[in-house]
């Protein structure tokens, strides 16, 4: 501890010493107060650009901590287990102009988290209607067909139309495509009956995805439980499927109650065309995407009427609460929209692994949906940041008419003027503005501080439409330990001033 630091409070009747806590701050270790007049003669600031400072991390020493030279050791021991907790704070923008990603986090000893507590979806906060879970079987298309208009190319580098209708002929559902002669099949590779690595039996298809048709099957090997069969690569190349196979197997170790559980990875041999074909063997989760539930709502008038603001945030919540545990694994899920989560009771799961990849990955492709993808990803690639912004838009998508947010808007948000929900509910606007904001460093800095800020808007939210408030504890400051006075300001005896009497 410096000299400085070991000087007496300047506050008349207190007692206490300074302490450095970092920095060249100073603040005594009694009332907690920063002096009048640093020890250099100078008027003591924060250091620039710091959010978040540490000194809620700290504790109050108690009484018996103000004797004598036992002052710094007997301090140290009384702290507060509810006044030890980790506070984290981002680098914003300095007095340059300049930005920084790299984040601060000041930690003390104690064994206390950030993490807020939730229960149910809608953090307790609001119901969220339930979807209940449906027979599997009846999610099973009858007729599987892609439409004439969903139908592209799948190579990467292509993306031509392919299968379209020429005068009166229909398209074809397979063949080659006519930019890049790359072949193509809408045809479903597995029908009903057939088994799959000898385990799982195929009911049908569900729906279709970029690399194929999904399925719907049963694990005749583990309790006949309901599986999804989604295609991993589109080749039929057996060395290329072997390597896809084993840089994806990390998705296996992913364990988590908002992110759709995978099982395995399998290979199947196509009778029909000789193709070895790779699919991941994933949980079955019934229920309704977040894009059915968005569309099943309409006016009147039959226009689409948006999520309650509160309805969305609870599913914001989630999806953060998912990304954050992926983000702790150095994963990034790079492709977060409706279509890719979807609430089964009072559940919401992110269903789409394949965009997954990780943080340190320099050569995989990236995948991503326009509207949702963060501007800076096709240059940088992607990031926590980036992760966070899909959230944002998500959000943004579900409730309001978001009319051009994939051309006009696709990396901005509409006037708030002009969106009752941005007038009627400003932190919500703000919220936004922060996670969508084109500098990365300037949105939040993880999974959990946006989760944490989203709340607290959410907490708004229902007060206003309630007229009742909702406080919450707050993750950085804890009760007072003890009333360091009855007074706010004691009867001063001589001088007014430390810097000398009035003239």
């Amino acid at each position: 501890m410096t000299q400085a630091a070991q000087q007496t409070c300047q506050r008349p009747s207190c007692g206490g010493s300074y302490e450095d806590v970092g920095g060249g701050e100073l603040y005594c270790d009694t009332c907690g107060l920063a002096p009048v007049v640093s020890a250099t003669g100078m008027v003591g600031s924060p250091p620039t650009g710091i959010t978040g400072g540490g000194k809620g991390s700290r504790g109050s020493g108690s009484a018996s901590s103000r004797s004598g030279s036992s002052r710094s050791t007997s301090r140290s021991t009384s702290q507060s287990s509810k006044s030890r907790r980790s506070v984290s704070g981002r680098l914003s923008r300095a007095l340059s102009g300049r930005s920084t990603s790299r984040s601060v986090s000041v930690r003390s000893s104690g064994s206390g988290t950030g993490a807020s507590t939730r229960g149910r979806l809608g953090a307790g906060l609001v119901e969220v209607p339930g979807v209940p879970r449906p027979d599997p079987r009846e999610m099973v298309l009858e007729n599987p067909e892609v439409p004439e208009r969903k139908r592209f190319c799948s190579r990467s580098d292509c993306g031509a139309p392919v299968g379209r209708a020429r005068g009166e002929r229909p398209g074809r559902t397979e063949g080659f495509c006519t930019k890049c002669g790359n072949p193509y099949s809408f045809v479903p590779k597995l029908t009903s009956g057939d088994i799959v690595h000898g385990q799982y039996e195929v009911v049908g298809c569900l729906a279709h995805g970029g690399l194929g048709w999904v399925y719907l099957a049963v694990d005749r090997a583990v309790s006949d439980r309901w599986v999804v069969l989604k295609g991993l690569l589109d080749t039929g190349d057996q060395d290329a499927m072997a390597a896809a196979i084993s840089e994806r197997r990390f998705l296996a170790e992913i364990e988590h109650a908002n992110i759709v559980r995978i099982y395995n990875f399998v290979e199947h041999l196509d009778q029909r065309t000789g193709s070895l074909d790779g699919y991941i063997v994933m949980e079955y989760v019934g229920g309704k995407s977040l894009k059915e539930i968005a569309n099943g709502r309409r006016t009147p008038a039959g226009k689409r009427d948006p999520l309650p603001v509160e309805q969305a945030c609870a599913y914001g919540i989630e999806a953060l609460e998912a990304l954050g545990h992926l983000h702790s694994r150095n994963l990034l899920y790079c492709d977060f929209k409706v279509d890719n989560a979807i609430q089964t009771e009072d559940q919401l799961k992110l269903i789409d692994m394949g965009a997954v990849r990780r943080m340190d990955d320099d050569e995989s492709a990236i995948y991503g949906t326009v509207g949702y993808q963060a501007p800076e990803v096709a240059e940088v690639g992607p990031s926590v940041a980036s992760d966070l912004y899909t959230v944002a838009r998500t959000l943004a998508v579900l409730t309001f008419d978001f009319q051009g947010y994939t051309n006009v808007f696709v990396d901005s948000l509409p006037d708030p003027d002009n969106i009752e929900v941005f007038r009627q509910y400003e932190s919500f606007y703000r919220f936004l503005v922060r996670a969508t904001d084109p500098d990365p460093a300037r949105r939040f800095a993880s999974a959990q501080e946006m989760a944490e800020q989203l709340t607290g808007v959410l907490r708004e939210v229902v007060s206003l439409q309630t007229g009742r408030a909702r406080p919450a504890l707050s993750t950085l400051f804890g009760p007072e330990l003890r009333v360091t006075d009855t007074e706010l300001f004691p009867k001063l005896d001589g001088e007014v001033s430390r810097l000398g009497a009035r003239v």
